[in-house]
């Protein structure tokens, strides 16, 4: 068994006996309260009580992958355009070298960002933001950075067009603009965040973005694997004012290639015939769509042990 952190040996051993018997698999991910803890945990759970296999989620602090990478951990949630740049050296992960030993396993669950302003606002769309504050740098969460820098692409604009205003996160951002900071800020649809931000201002509207051939081609080059969906007015996110497209990325499940081929049949099959158990465990999960599971990321391989289950699941996953 290779190497686990200190917080997951503890957590093993608390397993008992029987726990002990089984293949122990760590399981990396951001904090507690973040997306990737909660998703994360969810399929720990799914994975360790429908196979022989126990999965024990392991805070990072950080990314995750650096905890995978360095062989602190066997398996990670993250971003799947965050992964591209990782594992190919690229964007701003150009300094820390390429990382091919990290491979896909499954898309688990379809994030949507959309920029939004005033409700009252002019401003319509993306491209109606020249001249205008937008957010910028975020430091702190640089992948969320790129997402900023891709909307202003997808309105033809650059930074030259816009007054930049620096933040270290998206919730800064965020709150930047219920201060009045920022004239735009991105979220994911449906948080409470945005409803916070909702009730702070009077209102707030989702802006709209081009779905054209050119703009899904700079958006796959921007943040590789992501893509467009157009959502509709709701309840649940009530500044969607009219049917908008918005960039939507897969959170993902990755694994170091090291890992044996068997136990990620075992876990790709656990994930993909689970459904109902996820969504008890986090309620976001019931988003998840099994038959869209192996996506194509650009420059980033399939575990072999994920290309087999997928392969005895009657489904197909890309092979370079």
């Amino acid at each position: 068994m290779k190497r686990i952190t200190k917080a997951a040996l503890a957590a093993t051993l608390a397993l008992g006996a029987t726990a002990a018997q089984a293949q122990v698999l760590t399981l990396s991910t951001t904090n507690p309260g973040g997306l990737a803890h909660s998703v994360g945990t969810a399929i720990a759970k799914a994975v360790t009580e429908t196979t022989d296999l126990r999965m024990v989620v392991v805070p990072a602090g950080g990314s995750p992958m650096p905890a995978v990478a360095g062989g602190e951990a066997e398996c990670g949630i993250n971003i799947a355009y965050d992964l591209a740049y990782y594992v190919n050296g690229s964007a701003y992960y150009a300094k820390d070298g390429a990382h091919p030993g990290l491979r896909m396993v499954a898309a688990v669950l379809p994030s949507q960002l959309a920029m939004y302003v005033r409700k009252d606002s002019d401003i319509n769309s993306v491209a109606d933001l020249r001249g205008k504050r937008v957010p910028s740098e975020l430091n702190a969460q640089l992948a969320i950075g790129a997402v900023y820098e891709t909307f202003l692409k997808l309105g033809g604009l650059t930074r030259d067009d816009v007054t930049s205003i620096p933040a270290q996160s998206i919730v800064q951002a965020a709150e930047d603009f219920s201060t009045g900071r920022n004239d735009t800020f991105a979220f994911s649809i449906g948080t409470a965040k945005v409803l916070e931000v909702d009730s702070s201002v009077g209102g707030l509207k989702a802006l709209q973005t081009e779905d054209t051939e050119a703009n899904r081609a700079l958006l796959n080059d921007s943040l590789p694997g992501a893509y467009f969906s157009q959502v509709e007015p709701s309840e649940r996110a009530p500044q969607i004012v009219a049917p908008t497209n918005v960039i939507t990325f897969d959170i993902i499940m990755f694994c170091a290639d090291s890992v044996p081929d068997e136990s990620i049949a075992k876990i790709t099959t656990a994930v993909h015939d689970n459904k109902d158990m996820l969504a008890e465990t986090y309620k976001a999960m019931a988003r998840f769509d099994p038959a869209h599971m192996a996506p194509e990321i650009p420059g980033v391989s399939y575990h072999p042990g994920a290309i087999s289950a997928y392969q005895s699941l009657g489904m197909t996953a890309p092979q370079g």
